[in-house]
């Protein structure tokens, strides 16, 4: 559904996601069990107030529908679902993090770990929240966070955000060093060292046309290589966590043979990276358009760094002119539209254009990707049910600045009050428990 117009009007939910560092160093505190649990289709749990629904309406050959949950594409679908996730959980705060639809419980012992899910079961079960079993892990020594294998010793990154690099072969021949030395080189104000590290790929780089043949390679060449590597995927130009002060930039491009992306930050004038991205795009992605493969290329690392990027402000740098407004403006192409309208819960600030001579990591990535076997722009639509009502917590996650002033000229609340305790307790409910904890036994 495009939602771009509504979007423009409606008034922007600021509640925050938390903090990610914040949220790593906690669960390293030591805890022995950890379960992460998932909900089951997220942000369609919860019910938009009856009085906006109609805002979300949509036309299809079979009638007119609108949406009585939170849609996918709406800007403040992400921190409504964050607001009410935090408060559903109020009570769990000393033993369960939540990040959007990632609930993790940590505990120091077993027994300890049985009452503390059981109280989150229950706070779930009263608020008539479903959890996605094939999703869930109980009671683990070792648990994967936002992008960290956490034990009771020990916090470690996750390859996954700088595969894109260590995955990058050695250059074997001169255009190909020519190129990898190119690409990197970029960051050689914010890289120490640089020209002393890179010494040996310039020593046979920078060769006349008539002495081109001579370039060989060397194990000099090849350790500054892979010192320029470590260079890239670790501190100080790699930034662990992200800072939400402000907003993140993603750059993308494509080629022949692939996509590229990177993650970044300005702290201070100086650019940090945060996520490397590449893959192969198939057979039938290389008849696409110039303009759609740039497109596909924006999307696909929007959906490989979502954790990272979902609720946060974020700057799209492309070397493609035209996608700059497709945000805003409908294009007239089918492939282009859709990943416009994939792309609207995220927090877009602007889409600019940055010319391709200053877009070499991207660019070098996408000429060196990576084989991936997800599939194109496929989720799942809907969600099976089996609760006699939908979720407790209902949510104001489409109020537009009309209806803003309407309700604050008549002394209402933009955002509606959450149901008592006695509503909740008095209602009807059919609840399936997709766990037993008298099940769990200690391995």
């Amino acid at each position: 559904m495009d939602y771009k117009t509504l979007n423009h009007i409606t008034i922007k939910d600021n509640f925050p996601l938390p903090n990610m560092e914040q949220t790593i160093q906690r669960l390293g505190e030591g805890y022995r069990y950890f379960t992460k649990l998932d909900l089951k289709s997220g942000i369609w749990q919860i019910p938009i107030r009856e009085e906006d629904r109609i805002k979300t309406a949509f036309v299809t050959p079979f009638g007119l529908f609108q949406f009585n949950v939170l849609p996918q594409g709406l800007k403040n679908s992400p921190p409504t679902f964050q607001r009410v996730m935090s408060t559903a959980l109020e009570s769990c705060r000393q033993f369960c993090q939540v990040y959007l639809d990632d609930i993790v419980v940590f505990s120091k012992s077993y027994d300890q770990h049985l009452v503390h899910m059981k109280k989150v079961f229950e706070c779930l079960k009263e608020n008539n929240l479903q959890l996605n079993p094939s999703k869930c892990s109980i009671a683990h020594s070792n648990i994967d966070c936002l992008g960290y294998t956490i034990t009771k010793k020990t916090i470690t990154p996750l390859n996954d955000k700088i595969n894109a690099i260590l995955k990058l072969s050695e250059p074997r021949t001169l255009k190909q060093a020519n190129k990898s030395i190119g690409a990197i080189a970029w960051y050689r104000k914010f890289i120490k060292k640089f020209a002393e590290v890179a010494a040996p790929i310039h020593a046979v780089t920078n060769l006349t046309k008539a002495n081109r043949h001579k370039f060989r390679r060397t194990k000099d060449q090849s350790a500054a290589f892979y010192e320029l590597k470590k260079m890239l995927t670790t501190a100080p130009l790699l930034l662990n966590f992200l800072d939400d002060s402000r907003p993140i930039i993603l750059s993308t491009d494509l080629s022949d043979y692939g996509i590229g992306g990177v993650l970044q930050r300005e702290i201070n004038g100086e650019t940090h990276n945060l996520y490397y991205h590449s893959q192969l795009i198939n057979k039938a992605e290389k008849n696409y358009k110039t303009i759609e493969k740039d497109a596909l290329a924006i999307w696909k690392c929007f959906e490989r760094m979502r954790s990272y990027i979902l609720g946060r402000n974020i700057i799209i740098c492309t070397d493609h002119c035209p996608l700059c407004h497709m945000m805003e403006k409908k294009i007239s192409n089918k492939r282009v539209e859709r990943v416009a309208l994939l792309l609207q819960e995220y927090n877009i600030e602007q889409v600019i254009h940055i010319k391709g001579r200053y877009n070499c990591l991207p660019d070098f990535m996408s000429r060196h990707p990576i084989p991936e076997k997800e599939e194109i722009m496929d989720f799942a639509y809907g969600l099976e049910v089996s609760q006699d009502r939908p979720p407790v917590l209902g949510m104001a996650g489409v109020t537009t600045r009309s209806k803003s002033k309407l309700e604050t000229s008549t002394n209402q609340q933009s955002i509606p009050v959450y149901p008592s305790t006695s509503t909740v307790k008095d209602a009807t409910q059919k609840f399936v428990p997709h766990f037993d904890i008298t099940r769990l036994k200690e391995e």
